[in-house]
């Protein structure tokens, strides 16, 4: 029998992650209006039950060839990041607001879609910190190679020493900024088996893409100044 065009089955509560997808008849006890005074049934599987299960069950292989794979691919999927970001019609909007926007949410977009989504493949707070960080250098490596190579390549040594110094601390320095924030989600995920909350990591985010921003503020008014030929 063909499905009604405006069926139930087609709410988006119906196509949630895998994980959402086994509990999402029974997530009528997780609604706030029954925390934390209504009980769920004896014969439900809540959230929070097949989380804790889920965890319980982790294989720190799994975990690790997870953190492994994100590790190579979060760099990579930060620079195509990069190269989609939107144009815009100032030079300094451009390289202050949305370059370090744009950059610093691709290099932690790989652990963060984990995160939310599976968030028990992390069995340690201290694996999203870690791969943010690799990002961030991976990121940077990619990034230099571009600029030494294609971009500007008659800059000189100076140029490639500032690349390869400078720039890399700041990416690796950003990310792991925000991978802070991503260890916190993870922790409070993993303390009330409830799901991760992305929030908690914005203003650590926020901070990242500040510092981001403020360097290439900085850089832009020496450059202005013809104190700096070269930067990010």
């Amino acid at each position: 029998m063909p499905r009604h065009p405006h069926s139930v089955f087609d709410e988006p509560n119906f196509s949630l992650q895998p994980l959402a997808r086994e509990v999402n008849e029974q997530e009528v006890w997780c609604e706030p209006s029954l925390l934390p005074n209504v009980r769920p049934a004896a014969s439900s599987q809540t959230y929070a039950a097949l989380l804790r299960e889920r965890w319980l069950s982790a294989s720190p292989a799994v975990s690790c060839l997870t953190a492994a794979g994100l590790a190579l691919a979060a760099g990579p999927f930060a620079i195509l990041s990069a190269f989609m970001k939107t144009s815009s019609p100032s030079f300094v909007i451009a390289a202050v607001i949305v370059g370090p926007l744009v950059e610093e949410l691709g290099k932690v977009a790989a652990p963060l879609i984990t995160l939310e989504r599976w968030p028990y493949r992390f069995i340690s707070g201290a694996q999203p910190v870690v791969l943010c960080a690799v990002s961030g250098l991976v990121f940077s490596a990619i990034e230099n190679l571009l600029y030494l190579h294609l971009c500007a390549r008659d800059l000189g040594p100076a140029f490639a020493a500032w690349r390869w110094s400078v720039c890399t601390v700041l990416h690796v320095g950003c990310s792991l900024i925000a991978g802070l924030g991503l260890r916190r989600v993870w922790l409070a995920a993993r303390a009330n088996c409830s799901r991760p909350d992305i929030s908690v990591a914005a203003n650590y985010l926020i901070t990242a893409i500040a510092i981001h921003g403020s360097y290439n503020a900085v850089v832009l008014l020496l450059q202005g100044s013809h104190l700096l030929s070269f930067g990010k």
